[in-house]
This record gives structure tokens, C-alpha cells and sequence, in this order.
């Protein structure tokens, strides 16, 4: 073989895989359901580890190009939304009666670090160092105020407008404010990485969880029906959506609902347990949850991400085995996940791209998240959305405009994969 030949031939895959990479770049940030879709008929032929090697390259050369793009000032990093008006003085008309001692010292240093959440930007401790013991969140405890429900402000961890600022988002049929919403921008090796944090008051909703009419599943096993009961469904009583795990493919993880077992309990997995009395546990299954227990349903999905208040440290490792035989840790891509507060009365929904695992983790850790799981992966599947009720109609808001906006209304019909979703409480 001549060196003409091989420079030729180097040169023609060379060509072949920048086509293929831009190509996977621009299919994910365009259509992201294509995507999914390819890897799910890829699956079939070259299996979960294929798959997961090909979008490990294809996430990879995305994250390098966009890092290069930031580096260049070509792409410059935006918040997901604008502040409302009147959001600057927030902080100052929301007086929380009787905070706990943990929030009261939380706030004291904020207001010690930043005097002003509008013009004074303190940097945020590093998101990616490892702490077995981490330093002192805020357990915050919801109270009722003059102007509704609230939680203390977040130090930012960079300077987009309105980062760690909690917003009214979701209210209740009596137009009171039961989910607040805000972001923060925690990696600093990557400012695009924008996570968006809603918080449920869960004194006033109830989490609730749906099978897949397709997943999770096992092959002659029970299936669900993939819809949200009419009698929720309803304007005013359906308040969110957002997605649920992984595939039972990528570790057969335990999910029921209604009392149909899909998939059954794996013992000391990441759960997040529904019970009847319309309480939410999440936790270690056989350790903190008890499987006897008066469950309306149950999801589990990989190791814990935050129990107790730590950081668990195979967060570290960057195992694929670990996180549901998917992705490992490091790559960085959208990812969900699920927490609760130590007093069980906040629950947590954190979404984001371009996250890595020990970024979700220190961001749970920094909103507040006592015990916390890893939901889906990958552009489509992470999802999450406000429902509005004009009329007698019901309407899907995305969370984030860009990167959710692709069948925003998939949980309001029946749906192959499961979810979660939010409703007043009766």
C-alpha cells in the first residue's frame, strides 16, 4: 500500500467523521427526538455498551465544540428566562416568619457576601471539589407569608441576571404559589451549563407517577398505561410534568405503579417512594424505604446521588455501571434528577445540558437536596413542563425554551415512557 493511498484514505475518514460529528451536533440541537430514536433502533444492532460508546464520542465533540465556541466569544451563555418585574426586591417583601436556624445563617452569609443580588455578583465555591462532608446547606422549611410561599436566595455561582433568585412559577387553583423556580450556573469550566431548579411546596401538591404504555418493562412482564388519570387531568388539578428513568434495559431498576409491578425492587437502589397518604420518601430501597410500605407507587434509578446531606462518592468515579449503563459521570449532556429536603416539605426537580454527574450533585447539595436521585439523560428525555389551563384546555409550558420545546405536550396523552407529574393537593 502506497503512502498516496493511506494519506487518501485518512484523509476521506477524517472528512467522513467531522460530517458525522457536525452532523450528530446539529440533529441533537435541532430535532432532539431524531436522536433518540436512531439510538433506539441502534440499540437493537449494536447493544446498550455501543450505543452508549457512540454517544459518549458524539457528546464529547459537542462539548469541546461548544467550550471552543464560548473561548471565541462566538456563543455566549443566556438565562432560561427573564426575571419578573418587581423580582429585584423579592428577597426584601417575602418575610419568612419563623426560619430555621440553618436558612437564618445561610441568609446572614449571603447577605454578608452579596449586599446586593442585583449588582454584586460573589463567586460560588467550586462545584466539582469532592466532600465526603460537605459544607452546611440550607434545609429550608416552607412558611406562609404576606405575599405567599418562599424559599432564601441562592449565591450565584456567576453573573447572568437573576441566577439563584427563586421565582413564582406554579399555582394552585386558588392562584397561591406552590412551585418557585430558578438557575444557577455552576461549572465554571463551562458557563453554558445552566441548571434550572424548581421547587415544590409539598404541603400543597402531590407527587404522583405514571408507567410507560413501552417502559420500563420486561419482556413478557406487566406494562402500563401511560396516561394521567382523568381525574386529574383536569385544569387546575395537573400542575407539571416531567420525565421519569431509564430504560429497563440499562439496569432494570424497580417501578410501580397502582399497584402493577413492572419491574421489580432492586435492594439498595436510588427510590423514590409515593405513599398513599400522598407523603414522598426518597431513599436507599431495603435501608430507608421498607418495602412493606403503603405505596401508591415507586421508581428507582441508579445509586443515590445525595443521601443524607453527602455527596456519594461513586458520583466520582465516572462508572457507567454505576448510573444506569447509559453514560458514565463524566460525559456531559442534559441530565435530570430528583431531591427532597431533610424535612421532606420541599421537593426538588433539577434539569440541565452539558452537566456532568459531580455537577448535578453539588448542585443538589447547594439548592438544598438532603436525599437525591439521578432521573433520565440526553437531549428530549430530560422534560419538564408547566401545565396552564385555559379554559377548559390544557397547555404544556417548557421549562426551557430552547432544548424542551420538541412534543412539549407528550405527558398529556398517552406516552411509551414513564413520568412523573404534579397535582393540587385535594
Amino acid at each position: 500500500m502506497n503512502n498516496r493511498y493511506v494519506r487518501r484514505l485518512l484523509l476521506i475518514v477524517t472528512i467522513g467523521l467531522v460530517v458525522f460529528f457536525a452532523g450528530s451536533f446539529l440533529i441533537l440541537k435541532v430535532r432532539p427526538d431524531v436522536g433518540a430514536t436512531a439510538a433506539s433502533s441502534l440499540r437493537q444492532v449494536i447493544g446498550n455498551r455501543g450505543v452508549a460508546q457512540l454517544e459518549s464520542a458524539v457528546f464529547t465533540f459537542q462539548d469541546v465544540t461548544i467550550r471552543q465556541a464560548n473561548k471565541l466569544g462566538i456563543v455566549e451563555a443566556k438565562a432560561p428566562w427573564q426575571p419578573e418585574a418587581g423580582q429585584d426586591s423579592l428577597v426584601a417583601v417575602l418575610e419568612t416568619p419563623t426560619p430555621s436556624p440553618m436558612a437564618s445563617a445561610t441568609a446572614a452569609r449571603l447577605a454578608m457576601a452579596t449586599p446586593s443580588l442585583v449588582t454584586t455578583r460573589a463567586p460560588g465555591p467550586d462545584p466539582v471539589a469532592k466532600a465526603t462532608t460537605p459544607t452546611a446547606t440550607p434545609q429550608p422549611t416552607p412558611s406562609p407569608t404576606p405575599a405567599g410561599w418562599s424559599l432564601p436566595d441562592i449565591q450565584p455561582f456567576g453573573s447572568l441576571d437573576g441566577e439563584g433568585r427563586w421565582q413564582p412559577y406554579i399555582t394552585d387553583p386558588d392562584g397561591k404559589v406552590v412551585g418557585l423556580r430558578t438557575f444557577l450556573q455552576p461549572d465554571p469550566e463551562r458557563p453554558h451549563t445552566i441548571v434550572a431548579v424548581v421547587a415544590f411546596n409539598m404541603a400543597k401538591v402531590e407527587l404522583n407517577y405514571v408507567l410507560g404504555s413501552e417502559e420500563p418493562v420486561l419482556p413478557g412482564g406487566p406494562r402500563g398505561f401511560g396516561l394521567v388519570p382523568a381525574e386529574d387531568r383536569e385544569p387546575g388539578k395537573l400542575l407539571a410534568t416531567f420525565n421519569g428513568g431509564f430504560l429497563a434495559t440499562h439496569g432494570q431498576y424497580g417501578a410501580m405503579s397502582d399497584g402493577i409491578v413492572a419491574v421489580p425492587p432492586k435492594k439498595l437502589a436510588g427510590t423514590v417512594a409515593m405513599y398513599k397518604d400522598g407523603r414522598v420518601q426518597i431513599g436507599v430501597w431495603g435501608e430507608d424505604i421498607e418495602p412493606s410500605g403503603d405505596y401508591a407507587a415507586w421508581r428507582q434509578n441508579a445509586s443515590m446521588v445525595v443521601h443524607q446531606g453527602k455527596i456519594n462518592e461513586r458520583v466520582y468515579n465516572g462508572s457507567i455501571t454505576t448510573w444506569g449503563g447509559s453514560l458514565d459521570g463524566e460525559i456531559v449532556t442534559w441530565r435530570s434528577g430528583l431531591g427532597i429536603s431533610a424535612d421532606s416539605q420541599v421537593l426538588y426537580f433539577l434539569a440541565g445540558p452539558a452537566m456532568s454527574m459531580p455537577i448535578l450533585a453539588q448542585t443538589m447539595r447547594t439548592v438544598g437536596v438532603n436525599n437525591g436521585i439521578l432521573l433520565d439523560v440526553n437531549p428530549f428525555w430530560v422534560h419538564f413542563t408547566a401545565i396552564k389551563a385555559g379554559g377548559d384546555t390544557l397547555h404544556a409550558e417548557p421549562l426551557f425554551e430552547e432544548g424542551m420545546a420538541t412534543k412539549p405536550d407528550r405527558y398529556l396523552f398517552q406516552s411509551q415512557r414513564d413520568f412523573f407529574y404534579i397535582s393540587a393537593s385535594q
